[in-house]
């Protein structure tokens, strides 16, 4: 409910004033207003607001006419119409335009109350559910850069590591086998010129160069894990 804005439009100061000073203030929300519906247009647009009640009929342009210019403007705000006894077959045609719900007038305090409170919870939940797909996607591209750049990587320390194994072997025999070490010596500086390249990707992706480090973001102890992982691989040999 905090820092949540809602706009009221209706042309009349009273329905402005119930609406505002006994049902939405004393909730906490902050309240803007417009008296007519060209107002009410500017101001959404303006403000961005997280709700907007409105009224259908108003001078210069009616409810109708502002939801439609919203919705053409992709500003896409949960609008709560307030309509006059007897019209909700209206209301009920612009559904279709993304109104959440409508309240008729006369309409009581815990009306309107319980009409913003379920506009904003599902507006609340809708945000959650967009906020959570996002990390979930960036989740996953993470996931396939790091299997994407392992992969690369893993290929190069394969060719270094057999290298020096064969070197290894051959030093152990007591043979010399220079022209099968030079070829050796080549694929591992090809190898490890690829490391460095995919070292600079992942600093690209990454955005490492030039980042501040935030200190209320927990960090992985890399040195701990590097001193395992390197404890660890010696025992296995």
């Amino acid at each position: 409910m905090a820092n949540e804005t809602i706009l009221v439009v209706d042309d009349s100061k009273e329905i402005i004033r119930f609406v505002t000073q006994y049902a939405l203030i004393p909730l906490g929300y902050k309240v803007i207003t417009a008296s007519d519906g060209q107002m009410g247009l500017d101001m959404a647009t303006a403000n961005s607001p997280d709700l907007i009640l409105l009224d259908m009929s108003m001078p210069k342009l009616t409810g109708l006419q502002v939801l439609a210019a919203l919705r053409k403007n992709q500003i896409n705000t949960p609008v709560i119409f307030m309509t006059m006894h007897g019209s909700e077959h209206i209301a009920a045609e612009v559904f279709r335009l993304g109104v959440r719900d409508y309240i008729s007038k006369p309409f009581t305090i815990d009306e309107i109350k319980t009409a913003v409170d379920k506009a904003l919870h599902e507006e609340r939940l809708s945000r959650e559910k967009e906020l959570l797909s996002k990390q979930l996607v960036a989740a996953d591209s993470v996931r396939q850069t790091v299997i994407t750049l392992s992969h690369y990587i893993n290929n190069g320390l394969a060719v270094v590591q057999g290298g020096l194994e064969e070197i290894q072997d051959d030093v152990n025999k007591g043979a010399v086998n220079t022209e099968q070490w030079a070829q050796i010596l080549a694929d591992s500086q090809g190898s490890v010129k690829k490391i460095k390249a995919v070292l600079k990707v992942l600093q690209q992706v990454t955005n490492v160069i030039g980042t501040n480090y935030l200190g209320n973001i927990t960090m992985v102890d890399i040195e701990a894990a590097l001193k395992a992982e390197i404890e660890k691989t010696a025992k296995t040999g």
